[in-house]
């Protein structure tokens, strides 16, 4: 059985109780609360999927959230991957702090569009949602949802829940989908065994394709595993591409004591380390933020404990750019170019994010030293032509391996030929 798929991954966010799953089960008929201790306390914990059929038959993926502040890092888990979101407000309540974390972390991620949608408008009068979406519109004012369309829905009722769909899929249109050369690279979200089956591991592939019998790296274990079947949106398929949501059965895995935060990668293909080199923004909101500050650290699905390490100051102020060591307690597999998230240890509290520069082990550095090679990864930018001669100049007469240097490009070793 094939699935025609569009590979571009929708998601939600917003505050707990502003109906996020009631919609999602609007759109598509499907219940994204699958716990049932979700549904016995009405509750999202974890994360939920359901597909919506398109107009050309096509199915289009969405990831539903837990809007509870004891759940963020769930929810950070289900929006690395997402390319569009759909920020949800009930018209009674209107904007709440969770409705503000959650467009921090939208925008932090780069989330490449969405769609505000006003809920529970069956339940207020018409100047009441009026009040809403001045409040929202003005919370996403400079952020990537600026300027994103507003639709009033009622989950009770169905007003606005055709109107929605037609925007949704208008927008799911219009975003370029993931390309899917490159190796594959998935970080898991769920982890589960069916009998019959074995180990299964679910997630979106953020770059590649992979196919039934081809051979898979669990990182940062550096353990292999064997593809046996691949599913997706309810259905067998032949092959698992970036931009779908997708579940891949591999038994070897039953041993690894694989779970979410790893991530399922072309063998060789990807590094781990501990130190992660990063250009970090800080939120308006963040604290001042000092030298080796403790920070929960995120990227794909995982969520390291560590420090961030300021390498040109001593204190980072809110709203401030600037490039970063982040010392982490364990190995990651991270990705230059990547999108993370950073909270505080204590409270826990989302304070900045920004883009990976380069994954490293820890060890001896020079933070000024550091701080200026980073400024010229950072200035180098997107060509490669300027990120190889940042390269050789760092590696000096000894020159780098061409893999080393496809690594530090984020591309394989042909392409990394071509711009030499």
């Amino acid at each position: 059985m094939a699935r025609s798929i569009h590979p571009v991954v929708v998601g939600t966010a917003g505050h707990i109780d502003h109906g996020k799953s009631s919609l999602v089960k609007a759109l598509t008929g499907i219940d994204p609360d699958r716990l049932k201790e979700e549904k016995d306390r009405g509750l999202t914990i974890d994360l939920g999927f359901a597909r919506l059929k398109l107009a050309d038959g096509r199915l289009l993926g969405l990831v539903d959230v837990p809007g509870h502040e004891r759940f963020v890092r769930n929810m950070v888990a289900g929006s690395t991957g997402l390319d569009l979101a759909m920020l949800i407000v009930a018209a009674d309540d209107g904007v709440m702090p969770q409705t503000i974390e959650h467009v921090d972390i939208l925008d932090l991620l780069q989330v490449r569009g969405g769609l505000i949608v006003l809920t529970k408008i069956d339940v207020v009068d018409e100047l009441l949602v009026d009040v809403a979406e001045e409040e929202v519109r003005k919370l996403v004012r400079g952020t990537v949802l600026e300027g994103a369309e507003i639709v009033r829905v009622s989950s009770v009722t169905g007003d606005g829940v055709a109107e929605l769909k037609e925007k949704l899929e208008r927008l799911a249109m219009s975003v370029e989908p993931r390309q899917s050369h490159g190796p594959f690279r998935m970080p898991i979200q769920r982890v589960f065994t069916l009998q019959g089956i074995g180990t299964v591991v679910t997630g979106i592939p953020l770059s590649g394709s992979v196919r039934p019998g081809a051979e898979l790296e669990i990182l940062p274990l550096g353990e292999k595993v064997k593809v046996r079947g691949i599913h997706a949106y309810g259905g067998k398929v032949d092959e698992a591409v970036a931009g779908h949501s997708t579940a891949l059965s591999v038994p070897d895995a039953k041993q690894t004591g694989v779970h979410r935060g790893m991530v399922c990668a072309e063998p060789g293909a990807f590094a781990v380390g501990d130190a992660v080199d990063v250009d970090v923004t800080l939120t308006s909101r963040a604290p001042a933020l000092h030298h080796r500050v403790p920070v929960r650290f995120h990227t794909g699905t995982v969520e390291v404990l560590g420090q961030l390490l300021l390498l040109d100051r001593e204190a980072a102020t809110p709203g401030t750019s600037f490039v970063a060591r982040v010392e982490l307690d364990e190995d990651v597999a991270t990705h230059p170019g990547d999108r993370f998230l950073m909270r505080l240890q204590n409270p826990v509290v989302t304070v900045g994010g920004g883009r990976v520069l380069r994954l490293e082990q820890s060890g001896r550095y020079r933070r000024r030293q550091l701080g200026e090679e980073l400024q010229g990864i950072v200035a180098a930018g997107d060509r490669p032509e300027a990120r190889i001669r940042h390269e050789l100049e760092q590696a000096g007469p000894s020159g780098t391996p061409v893999d080393d240097l496809a690594r530090a490009l984020g591309c394989d070793e042909r392409e990394a030929l071509a711009a030499l």
